[in-house]
C-alpha cells in the first residue's frame, strides 16, 4: 500500500507535523481495521521512540519537545 503522507520535505517543524500527525492517526485507524492486535503495539512503539528521543538530551525536555510529544500522543489517540 502506498503511503498517503507524500512529500515530507517541509520547511518547518509545523509543516512537517501537518503531514505526519494525520498520517499517524490514519495508520492507527488502518491497523484497528486490518490488524487490531497490532494497533496498541504500534502506538506503544511510536511513544517509546518519542520518549527515547526526549531522554537523549539528558536534561528535562524543552517546552517544544513536550508540546510535540503531546501532539503525537493526541494523533495516536484520535484514531
Amino acid at each position: 500500500m502506498k503511503s498517503s503522507v507524500g512529500n515530507l520535505g517541509g520547511k518547518s517543524t509545523a509543516e512537517l507535523a501537518d503531514r505526519v500527525l494525520p498520517a499517524l492517526t490514519a495508520a492507527v485507524q488502518l491497523l484497528k481495521k486490518q490488524a487490531p492486535e497490532e494497533a496498541d503495539n504500534f502506538r506503544a512503539t511510536v511513544l517509546v521512540a518519542v520518549d527515547a528521543s526526549t531522554q537523549a538530551h539528558k536534561n528535562q525536555p524543552s517546552p517544544a519537545q513536550t508540546a510535540m510529544t503531546h501532539k503525537i500522543t493526541q494523533a495516536l489517540d484520535a484514531a
